[in-house]
């Protein structure tokens, strides 16, 4: 009564388990930091006054540590010179006030432009290997349209994390801790090594802590899966 049109198999015929293609997943491959670190060679200008811009950041928070506790022997003096004193002071923390305000955003400026380069850099690199993928690689489910663009979004963009912001961040905290120990061995080297003996104490604490938080996301992320 009804016709099928030609060239089409009516038959419910199995097809063969041999003649179907799993496709199987495809495994990450670790990258080496510094072999990401190495496609940012071209804006090493901006690493590096980046870097020094992170180190005179970094070296603020000590200086003015410094600077408070000289202002408290300050207000032990005799009126007239409490405000000389006074004055003097206000001047030296505008001052710090005012070079922490060019530092900070030249650290992100210069760090940030080193970064968006890098996330150029990368993202047109996997837009040639895609592009010259063959074309039964973009039959697969994990590698459609709307996948091959999230991960050309946001792997880019964690990419750009992991070495722009957070080599911004260990310059920074580098140049604090070391202009720390230095005051803290000229002021009182007994107390220094007593708080070097209780750092790795510190560190060990946020591992475990780092450890715990990986864990519980681990765990809600399969269970969130299940439901």
């Amino acid at each position: 009564m009804f016709g099928f049109p030609a060239g089409i198999d009516t038959n419910n015929e199995a097809i063969p388990e041999k003649d179907i293609k799993v496709s199987t997943p495809i495994k990450e491959k670790k990258v080496s930091f510094f072999r990401v670190a190495a496609l940012n060679k071209p804006e090493i200008p901006m690493l590096i006054l980046g870097s020094i811009a992170a180190v005179l950041n970094g070296v603020i928070l000590p200086i003015f540590g410094i600077l408070i506790s000289s202002v408290i022997k300050a207000f032990f003096k005799p009126p007239e010179q409490l405000k000389s004193d006074t004055r003097f002071w206000a001047i030296i923390f505008m001052l710090l006030g005012v070079a922490s305000m060019v530092v900070f955003p030249a650290q992100t400026i210069f760090f940030s432009i080193a970064g968006c380069k890098l996330v150029q850099r990368i993202r047109s690199m996997c837009f040639e290997k895609v592009v010259r993928m063959e074309v039964g690689w973009f039959d697969e489910t994990e590698n459609s349209s709307g996948a091959i663009g999230a991960r050309l979004s946001a792997d880019a963009a964690t990419v750009r994390g992991l070495v722009g912001d957070a080599l911004a961040q260990t310059v920074q905290n580098l140049a604090s801790v070391t202009a720390g120990l230095v005051i803290a061995f000229v002021a009182s080297w007994q107390l220094a090594f007593i708080v070097l003996a209780m750092l790795p104490l510190i560190g060990l604490n946020g591992y475990i802590y780092m450890k715990f938080m990986v864990g519980f996301s681990a765990d809600a992320k399969v269970r969130l899966n299940s439901l």
